[in-house]
C-alpha cells in the first residue's frame, strides 16, 4: 500500500514519535552529537500543559487495550504550540513500536525518512505500507478519531512531524495555489471533513541555484527536509546568510518577497505548510 492510499484504508494516524528521549526532556539520549542538530528550533510551550494531560472523556472509545491520548504516548512529545498548530515530533528506531494511543484533532504530517510500518487501528484491519521521506498526508481526526499502534518494520528510524490544525481564520483559501516550477511543488492540498483545508509545498534550490521572485504573503510553518547554507535577500534590501538543519522548522506570520541562493554544497529542500 503507498503513502498515496493512506486515508483511504484509514491510516493515516501516523503521528507517533520521539521529538525527546523517551520521556527524558532531553535530546541527548537520542541524538548524537551530529544529529543533535536535528532538534526543533522552538519550544514555545502551553505553560499549563493542560493539552499535554490524559484526556478525561466521559465517552471513550472502546477499546480492547489500553490506550493513551497521542500527547501521553512515551514516543510523542510536543515541540510548540501556539494558536495556529501543535507539533509534535516522532522519531523511534527500526523495531520499536508505539504504544496504543488516540488521535482527535485534524492534522497533517511530514516525513524526514523512508521506511515500512505497520499500522494496528482499533476496530479495522491491520495493514503495513511504505513511507516515502518528503511527502506529507493529512487525517480527519475531529470526526473520525482514531486509536492506533504503530510498528516500525523498515530500516531507518521512523521521524517525521505530526502537525494539529488548532485554527484557521477561513474554512476555504482565498487565493489559488502557489503556481508550481522547477523549484516549487504542491505536495499535498487537501480539506477535512470538518472543513479544514490545508496547502505544503516542497521548496528546493540546488547547490550554487539563486532562486529569484520568491512571494510567500501568508503565515506559514517551515519544516526542513534537507539542509543547507543559504544567502536570503528579501524585497527591502536586507541579506542575510543562514543554515538549516535537517528535522528543524520554524513558524513565520510575516509575509516574505525576495530571492534565496543556496552558497552550501548540498541540495536544500524545506516543506512549507500555508496558513490562512
Amino acid at each position: 500500500t503507498s503513502l498515496k492510499s493512506i486515508n483511504a484504508l484509514g491510516l493515516a494516524g501516523l503521528s507517533l514519535g520521539i521529538g525527546y528521549a523517551l520521556g527524558s526532556g532531553k535530546f541527548s539520549l537520542i541524538f548524537s552529537n551530529k544529529q543533535g542538530k536535528e532538534r526543533a528550533q522552538h519550544e514555545d510551550k502551553d505553560k499549563s500543559g493542560s493539552w499535554n494531560k490524559r484526556a478525561k472523556d466521559p465517552k471513550p472509545p472502546e477499546s480492547s487495550e489500553a490506550w493513551v491520548e497521542v500527547y501521553d504516548e512515551p514516543r510523542h512529545f510536543v515541540e510548540m504550540d501556539n494558536e495556529f498548530c501543535r507539533i509534535i515530533r516522532f522519531r523511534f528506531p527500526p523495531k520499536d513500536k508505539t504504544l496504543f494511543h488516540r488521535h482527535s484533532v485534524d492534522s497533517f504530517f511530514v516525513f524526514f525518512n523512508s521506511t515500512r510500518v505497520r499500522n494496528e487501528q482499533q476496530g479495522h484491519p491491520m495493514h503495513e505500507f511504505e513511507i516515502e521521506a518528503g511527502n506529507a498526508a493529512g487525517a480527519c481526526y475531529c470526526t473520525e478519531p482514531i486509536i492506533h499502534r504503530i510498528s516500525n518494520l523498515g530500516p531507518n528510524w521512523m521521524h517525521g512531524l505530526d502537525i494539529e490544525i488548532k485554527s484557521l481564520k477561513t474554512k476555504e483559501y482565498k487565493t489559488k495555489p502557489l503556481k508550481e516550477t522547477r523549484n516549487i511543488e504542491l505536495i499535498f492540498d487537501n480539506k477535512t471533513k470538518g472543513g479544514k483545508r490545508m496547502r505544503v509545498y516542497m521548496l528546493s534550490i540546488s547547490t550554487g541555484e539563486s532562486v529569484k521572485n520568491l512571494s510567500f504573503i501568508f503565515p506559514k510553518l517551515c519544516m526542513c527536509y534537507k539542509g543547507g547554507k543559504l544567502k536570503v535577500d528579501d524585497a527591502d534590501g536586507f541579506t542575510k546568510e543562514i543554515v538549516r538543519y535537517r528535522g528543524t522548522y520554524w513558524w513565520n506570520a510575516e509575509a516574505f518577497k525576495g530571492s534565496i541562493t543556496n552558497i552550501g554544497d548540498s541540495e536544500y529542500k524545506v516543506m512549507i505548510a500555508e496558513w490562512h
